[in-house]
This record gives structure tokens, sequence and C-alpha cells, in this order.
């Protein structure tokens, strides 16, 4: 018994993170080394979950480094391995098998629009999103499908009393370590445009947990939980709108945080960016719209 813990034990301290190991090797640019690192879990346990989490960021990783034909062959074996594993679980009862069919579905989705079939990428997506019913696959099918038709198109979920004016929505998560980073640069473009009539909205949802992953909260307590992290986090931005709005989150994809959104005095959708930008990046997007 005594072996068996120790050897156990080696096992996880060998393996501790596939997915964020390989996923550094995949931004250097480096897929071979990712492909070893992930081959080498299997090898140790076998067509788990996170083994197929693990093949689907090789797709990802693979597609963005334009490697259609390992994107093709990752994107086989991830749907391969959720397709069997979905035969035992659900998505709703392993977030790893969450992630591999997401990521699974978006890169088909990916793969086919830079491939010039954009209408059947959005067919995809749009059956997909049909399909899943959980949040978190949801909102990543329509991340996907508002990249691919969301700009130019006329804002959804928008408040009536708001027309007229631009509008820069900050969609974020309480727990988001990134968002609040963001804080300081949200900061320096409210100064800088407060004037010009841009509106700052700031929208957010319950995600049904507290300070730490594993601290369940009502409702309730996640809008007192809310309201604490934006005066202790975002005291800079004090009068800005953040309202709890989980229809917006959804139809805005928000799957991950923070994410912006920028509308025109028409209320036409003029950038759409499911992550943080510079501040220059920001106000170049926001002078070309407010010279419209």
């Amino acid at each position: 018994m005594k072996s068996f813990v120790i050897a156990l034990l080696v096992q996880l301290s060998v393996f501790p993170a596939v997915i964020p190991e390989a996923r550094n090797k995949l931004s250097a640019g480096d897929l071979a080394s990712a492909e070893a690192i992930v081959d080498e879990y299997y090898r140790a346990n076998g067509a788990n979950s996170e083994y197929a989490a693990a093949v689907s960021w090789l797709a990802r990783g693979a597609l963005t480094l334009n490697n259609i034909d390992a994107t093709s062959r990752y994107l086989a074996q991830t749907k391969s391995l959720t397709a069997d594993l979905l035969k035992t679980t659900t998505v709703e009862k392993d977030s790893f098998l969450t992630t591999a069919v997401g990521a699974s579905i978006e890169v088909e989705a990916k793969l086919l629009a830079a491939q010039g079939h954009r209408d059947k990428a959005i067919a995809l997506l749009d059956s997909e999103f049909a399909r899943w019913k959980t949040w978190p696959l949801q909102a990543r099918i329509q991340k996907n499908i508002n990249l691919l038709t969301l700009v130019g198109k006329p804002a959804p979920e928008m408040d009536p009393k708001d027309a007229g004016k631009p509008i820069l929505l900050f969609l974020w998560a309480h727990w988001c370590g990134d968002c609040k980073a963001y804080a300081a640069e949200m900061t320096r473009i409210r100064q800088k445009y407060e004037s010009t009539g841009l509106l700052i909205k700031a929208p957010t949802r319950h995600y049904g947990t507290g300070r730490s992953e594993d601290e369940r909260l009502t409702p309730e307590q996640e809008d007192r939980l809310i309201e604490d992290v934006w005066n202790e986090s975002y005291a800079s931005l004090r009068g800005i709108p953040h309202p709890v709005n989980e229809a917006l989150m959804l139809r805005y994809g928000v799957s991950s945080t923070p994410t912006l959104v920028l509308t025109d005095r028409r209320g036409i959708v003029q950038m759409y960016q499911p992550f943080r930008l510079s501040d220059a990046a920001l106000s170049r997007q926001i002078d070309r719209v407010l010279k419209d």
C-alpha cells in the first residue's frame, strides 16, 4: 500500500498540469514539444477527459500556427475522444470535457471560416448552440458566432434609453483577475472620453461562486459580493452602471473576461473583442467611432 501511494504521488508530481505546460510550448510556437508533453501524459493516465482537453489545445495551437494538417488531425482526435467520454458522463459533470467539446466546436468553425466556408462555420455554430444547454458551452459558441457576425450589426440587448449614444461595454466577472488589472486602463479611458458623451457600462452575471471556486453563493449573496468587489477593485469607476444581466452576457458570448464591445451612436457594433486591449488600441477604436 505504501509503495502504491508513493507511486501515485510521483505520478502526480510528474504531471501536475499538462494543459498549462502544453500551452506554454504552444505560446512559443513549439507544437512538437507540446505534443510530446501531451503524449507523455497519455502514456501515464490514458484517454481521460484531461487528455481530451489537452489534445483540444493542440488543435487550437496548430490552427494558430496555420498548420492545417495538424489542426485537422488533432480536431478529429478530440472529437473521437469526446464522443467516447460522452457515453459515460456529461459536460455538466466534467470541466475538462466541457473544454474539449467547446474547443472542438470552436476549432472546426474557425477552420471552416479560414478555408472560405464562412456560411458553413456559422451553420455549425448555430446547430451546436441549440444542442448544448450549459452556460460555458453556449457562451463560447456564441462568442464565435459573434466574431463572425456581430460587427456591423445592431447591438443586441441594449437599453432604449441609451439610443443616440456611443457605448463601451466592459463585460467582467467578480472573480476575474484580468478584469481587476484592467480597471486602471478603463479609468484612463473614462477620464479621456467622459466629455465626448461616451457611455461606459459594466454588466456582469451570477457565477454561483464566492471569492474562491469552492464557495457556493445564492444569487442574493453574490449580488452583495459583486458590490463589494466593485467598490474594492473598481473604486475609480464609481458611478458606472454595473448591472447583473444574464441575457446580455450570454448574447455577447462572454466565455472569457473581460470582453469589450463598442457601439456607435446608431447602435451598431463597431468592435467586439473577447480579450483585453491596450490603451492605444482601444483609444483608436473609440476615436474612429466618435468621428462618425
